[in-house]
Order: C-alpha cells, then sequence, then structure tokens
C-alpha cells in the first residue's frame, strides 16, 4: 500500500511468542500486537487489538490472548510501535454494482459504522475532488487545529484519496479495502495503522461496444420520425385507453401512419398491413403493442423487414420479477442485439414529441417547448408533463419513457440529448441504470451543456448489501449516488413536484450570480419563515448595511414596517412605486444576487380594496418592477389561507402574468428558496468548470 503514498507504520507478522517478543524489542515500546487472519474482521470488537504493550512479558500474554480468542480463525499476529493520536479516519474502497470502484473517507475508529460520517467518490479520483471530500464530512473541524495539537496534512491525506483511487483501477481482484484507524499525529502526520483488504471473484462486466454516434442518429430518426407503424394495431375503444394508433391519431400525427394486423382488412378506415414487409417503405419507428409471447416473432419481423428502430409498448418481462418474464427478456435482448436493434422499452410507454404531435398515451400538452424528459416510468412521465404545464407553464420538446432498457438505456437518451439544440435541460427520473460509470460520464459531458435534472428511485438504505467491512457497509446506494451528483454536476431532487420548481427555475432564470437572498414581503411571521428557509436550503440571508436601510428609511417609515431584511413592509405593497425604488436600492447595493417577494394573497385581495389589485401588482413585478433589479432573479413566491374562489381566480391570474413575463412563480417560501438553492449550486458549478479550463 505504501506505494500507493498510503503512510503505513513499520510492523512484522509472527507466528510464535518469540518472534512477537523479537519483533517488539526491534520495533521498540511501547508496541500494539493484533491477531491476523482472513476470518478476523473487526478485531477491536473480537478482543483481538492489545496496545501500549510496555514489556515482553505484556507481548507474550497479548500472544497468548489473543491466540487464544481468535480461536480456528487465528492464523499469525503482527507487532506494531504505539501510534497516539487523538483524531482518527478512515479511509478504503469499495465497488458498487453500478459504478465499479469507488473511494470513502471519513470519521474512524470504532464508531466508524455507528456514526456514518463519510463521504464518498466513484474513481477515478483527482486531487480536487479528494480535498472536497475533506470538507464535506460533520467532523471536518478536526482536520485543523485541535486541542493544541497541528492541523491534519491535507496535502498527505488527498495523497491516501487519490493512492486508494489508484489501486482500486489497478487492481480489480480487490473487491474492498479498508484502513481504520487513519491516525493523526499532534504534528499533523498521519499513520495508517490498521487496514483490512477482501479479495473477491467478481468478474469485470462484459459490456456491448456502445457506437454512440449510430444511436444518436436513430434517436434523432425516431423524435423526428415522419413514419411510423403499429404492430398489434386495434380499433378505437371510445372511453377508455385509444390504444397507440388511437392515440396517435387522437393527437394529430401528420406522418404516415401504418396499423399492422393480419387479423383485419382496415382499422377506422385506414388500410391494415399484415406484416412489415408488407408495408410500401421501412419506417423511422415500428411500435410493438403484442402480447408478450409474440414480441420474439415481432423483432424478428422488424429485422427481416430491415426497421431497426423499435419502441416495445409490451408489459411482461423482467419487470414482472418471475421467471417466464425473465427468461423472455433474455430471448428478446438477444434478438434484438444479433439483429441490430434500437429498441425503446419493453415495458414502456415511448414518445412524447408535440412538434411532431406524437404521443402514443391518452392526453398530454399540446404546445412544444424547450424542456426534455427521460423517464423509466411512464406514469411519472404523463403526471409530470401534465404537472409541469399546468403549474409552471412548462412545455416540452421530447419525453422518452423506456422502461426496461433491453437495449437503450439512460446514457443513450441522455448523450443524445445532451447534443440536441431544441432542448435547453434535461429532466429524468431513474430506477437502475446497468452502465454507471458511463452514465457518469455522460452526465458529466452534458452538464456542462446544459442543466441535468435527475429524481433517482430506490434510494432506501434497506437496499445496501451487507459487508465485511466499515467502508462496505458505510456505502449503500443512497451514498453513491451522492457522489454522482457530487461529480457529475446533475441536479438532484426528490420528487416530481420539487423537480418541476426547479426546472422553472432553471427555464426562466437560467443563472443566479450568487446565494445572496434579498425578500420583500408582509408579516412577521414571515422574516422567520424566510430565514428557516434559507438556511435549509444553503443560501444566505443577509442584513442589509446601514447605508442601504437608511436608502430605504427614507420613504418607509419604522412603524409596523421592518427592512432589514427580509423587509416587511404593507406600506411597499400599498404603493407599487415604492416596489420599485426597493428594488433599485437593492439591485445597485452590491449585497444581494436574488430578489424573494412573498404575496400574501389573502390580505392583498381584502386590505387593497379592489378586486383587481392582485393583477396590478402582477403586471408591475412583470414589468417596470422588473426592470428596477437590473438582470437580478426576480422569485415570486404566494401564500393563501382561505380556499375560497375569488382567491383562486386571482391567483391563476397573478401566475398567468408573470410566468409569461418569464418570473418563476411558487406557492410558498420553502418551494421558491429550494429551487433558486438548486439554481445558484448549478451556477456555481458551470461558473468553476469555465474557470478551470480557462
Amino acid at each position: 500500500m505504501s506505494r500507493y503514498g498510503i503512510p503505513v507504520v513499520e510492523e512484522a507478522v509472527v507466528e510464535t511468542e518469540e518472534q512477537a517478543a523479537a519483533a517488539a524489542r526491534k520495533i521498540g515500546y511501547p508496541a500494539v500486537l493484533k491477531g491476523l487472519g482472513a476470518a478476523l474482521g473487526h478485531k477491536t470488537e473480537r478482543g483481538l487489538v492489545r496496545v501500549s504493550l510496555r514489556s515482553e512479558e505484556e507481548v507474550r500474554q497479548a500472544f497468548r490472548d489473543i491466540r487464544q480468542a481468535a480461536d480456528k480463525d487465528w492464523e499469525a499476529c503482527v507487532v506494531q510501535p504505539h501510534i497516539a493520536g487523538h483524531r482518527e479516519f478512515v479511509a478504503g474502497i469499495v465497488r458498487d454494482a453500478q459504478f465499479g470502484a469507488c473511494v470513502m473517507f471519513g470519521l474512524g475508529g470504532v464508531l466508524a459504522e455507528a456514526l456514518g460520517d463519510v463521504s464518498f467518490r466513484i474513481a477515478p479520483v483527482d486531487r480536487f475532488s479528494a480535498r472536497a471530500m475533506l470538507e464535506e464530512i460533520r467532523a471536518a473541524k478536526l482536520l485543523r487545529p485541535f486541542r493544541g495539537e497541528a492541523a491534519v496534512d491535507a496535502d498527505r491525506l488527498t495523497d491516501v484519496l487519490t493512492g486508494l483511487s489508484r489501486l482500486a483501477l489497478d487492481e480489480p481482484e480487490i473487491a474492498e479495502v479498508d484502513i481504520n484507524p487513519l491516525i493523526v499525529l499532534p504534528d499533523g502526520r498521519i499513520k495508517a495503522v490498521d487496514a483490512l483488504i477482501v479479495l473477491g471473484n467478481r468478474k469485470p462486466v462484459s459490456r456491448p461496444p456502445v457506437d454512440a454516434p449510430r444511436i444518436r442518429r436513430a434517436l434523432d430518426a425516431m423524435a423526428n420520425a415522419q413514419s411510423v407503424a403499429v404492430v398489434g394495431a386495434t380499433s378505437t375503444v371510445r372511453g377508455g385507453y385509444l390504444g397507440i394508433f388511437g392515440c396517435m391519431r387522437a393527437f394529430g400525427y401528420e406522418g404516415r401512419l401504418y396499423p399492422v394486423n393480419p387479423k383485419v382488412d382496415s382499422i377506422d378506415g385506414i388500410r391494415c398491413y399484415p406484416n412489415l414487409g408488407s408495408l410500401p417503405e421501412k419506417v423511422d419507428l415500428v411500435i410493438l403493442a403484442v402480447p408478450a409471447q409474440a414480441v420474439p416473432a415481432a423483432l424478428g419481423d422488424c429485422i427481416a423487414s430491415g426497421n431497426v428502430n423499435v419502441h416495445i409498448f409490451t408489459a411482461g418481462f423482467r419487470e414482472s420479477a418471475e421467471e417466464e418474464g425473465e427468461k423472455l427478456q433474455r430471448e428478446i435482448e438477444a434478438i434484438a442485439r444479433e439483429g441490430g436493434l434500437h429498441v425503446v422499452g419493453p415495458n414502456c410507454m415511448g414518445w412524447y414529441v408535440p412538434s411532431r404531435k406524437m404521443l402514443t398515451w391518452n392526453a398530454a400538452p399540446a404546445p412544444a417547448g424547450p424542456v426534455s424528459m427521460i423517464s423509466q416510468s411512464g406514469g411519472n412521465a404523463q403526471e409530470f408533463t401534465h404537472h409541469a404545464a399546468k403549474t409552471h407553464r412548462l412545455y416540452f420538446n421530447k419525453v422518452i419513457s423506456y422502461g426496461n432498457a433491453l437495449t437503450l438505456d439512460s446514457p443513450d437518451y441522455l448523450d443524445y440529448l445532451a447534443g440536441d439544440e431544441t432542448t435547453s435541460l434535461v429532466v429524468m427520473y431513474l430506477e437502475g441504470v446497468k452502465d454507471g460509470r458511463r452514465l457518469l460520464s455522460v452526465t458529466q459531458e452534458a452538464a456542462r451543456r446544459k442543466p441535468v435534472i435527475i429524481m433517482k428511485g430506490g434510494l432506501s438504505e434497506a437496499g445496501a448489501r451487507a459487508a465485511s467491512s466499515h467502508t462496505g457497509a458505510l456505502a449503500g446506494s443512497r451514498r453513491i449516488w451522492e457522489a454522482f451528483f457530487r461529480q457529475t454536476g446533475a441536479v438532484r431532487v426528490d420528487s416530481l413536484e420539487e423537480m418541476a420548481d426547479v426546472a422553472a427555475a432553471f427555464h426562466y432564470l437560467k443563472r443566479t450570480p450568487g446565494r445572496r437572498v434579498g425578500v420583500l414581503s408582509v408579516g412577521g411571521g414571515q422574516a422567520v419563515a424566510v430565514a428557516d428557509a434559507c438556511a435549509q436550503a444553503g443560501m444566505d440571508l443577509p442584513a442589509f448595511s446601514p447605508a442601504t436601510v437608511k436608502k430605504i428609511r427614507a420613504f418607509i417609515p419604522p412603524a409596523g414596517n421592518m427592512i432589514r431584511n427580509p423587509i416587511d413592509s404593507y406600506l411597499a405593497f400599498m404603493r407599487t412605486e415604492y416596489v420599485g425604488k426597493i428594488f433599485d436600492i437593492l439591485a445597485h447595493s452590491g449585497e444581494v444576487d436574488n430578489v424573494v417577494v412573498s404575496l400574501p394573497l389573502d390580505w392583498l385581495y381584502r386590505e387593497a380594496g379592489q378586486e383587481n389589485f392582485i393583477e396590478v401588482i402582477a403586471r408591475y413585478l412583470a414589468g417596470e418592477g422588473r426592470g428596477k433589479l437590473c438582470g437580478l432573479p426576480l422569485v415570486v413566491a404566494w401564500r393563501q389561507y382561505q380556499d375560497a374562489e375569488e382567491f383562486r381566480r386571482m391567483r391563476a391570474v397573478l401566475e398567468d402574468i408573470l410566468l409569461a413575463a418569464g418570473v418563476p412563480v411558487y406557492e410558498g417560501l420553502n418551494r421558491a428558496v429550494r429551487a433558486l438553492a438548486h439554481l445558484e449550486r448549478y451556477s456555481a458549478f458551470v461558473k468553476a468548470g469555465q474557470a478551470a479550463s480557462g
């Protein structure tokens, strides 16, 4: 391990008392004696570590005690010098099923697992990422000067983490490495005093080569299909699901649409074809809507007729978790790969492309927009597109529901959309991925070009595997995916609602210069609420300088109006020109990077004395008021406690006016500030990347 920059202590492996005593004399007292054996994990808990041994007699007795405690698991003992230090850390390697080699750093010692204060990175880990890992743990203060002892040698610690990264990539037969404790000496030097290396028999996963340009061309042909064949097309059934063929027609698909069904001559007055070979042309997309058992033959028909772009709508494969479904999926995957097919699915809704009027479910927003979505779940794709359109007036460019990912997986779709000039941001719902390392590299590249917002399902720790080391036990799916988000710049969200909120911030605001927020609101309780919201989201709510306060006080009197930040002023909302003055002062103060306006709709409707006053405020904020901010991002949050029809009506007016002007609107301060925080972190990521590239 020393070859990889890990500062290990001098040690001697001994098999007899005499050897132990001789080794202790050579190394010097006080000494440490530990049991050694392939089955001896967690030695401290088993009583197999004896420290501060100060004589030959103590060494001999410790040897006998350890050998007896280890019983049949004992193979030898190891003698080391006693290393004293008040700070203990842990570092290691674990191999994740999706992402492969990962490096860990955290608080160590016997409480490592109990505290779980760790950070991960997916290998390879460079020095920049390694230094970031040090600051991510909750106990990062222990790395600085501590109780009279020097700060930890951060450069040496960085060497350890990058060395472990190289070790993991150089030696694939190593399943896990666990260095615990990594002790900090009083002068800041570090020493690795114990390490566990677990060898595995996992063979490297063999993956088919990826022809990315070919896949991009295939996906582009599907998304812009001029001709589509629906195999298994049936007549439209009113009152229920229209079927693929019916959905395409109902949404107004303008290309050439061919129903394929050997059992009927026509469907809804349109000629039906018995097979793909009988079509007058090769089509851009074949959609299979046949029973699962019929899919292998249908894929054979695709291959025979030269139609290589396929969407399998049919379910009943691996997702069923039944042996027959697993077997059938293996069969169709072999057919598809051998035949060179590009398959979306199976078990998925497929494509929704408003500009092409292409849709394979019952209903969706008709307008096209700049947002594209990749979703492993068809249900989530449908719900999200409706919610985003209704709540934030977000409309879509391309939506891909891909289900079981037979031959095409999330990295393929993201790679395509990253280069799609008509897509300005990408949202994703993921459950799993076959090639995590490719997803990592594709996402890193995509996030440099446009925002990538991801909701990752299935992150519960119940899914974490049992492991023999601290490193393995501390890993778990959630922690590795957290590393993925840190390394790629992708934005993590935890619900479809949050995904829509964040997408709206990115769509309307593009970027923000920083994390400082200035807030204009009404109601003292909102001051506390916004302070809490900013703290939880990692945004700053700076107190205004005396100079800024003085300027605002020139027209906002002290009575009933607080202006330290947030600005709590009912008077400002009664006279919109005051809002403009406040905006102008904040914009030129250099003290805020963003402005949030919190509107109490009930109060404004009731107190203003005119029914359309909310509309007046909305139009001012959307126009003249926004102009006073000189380009600073403006976000509006509303709150409403009375569920009266007139309030709902005026809320809709407010949202229509502001969203049309490019001002994002949210229900409540928490959602507004959280979305703004995601935008700030991504803006900082882009800025750092630009600085690094010169």
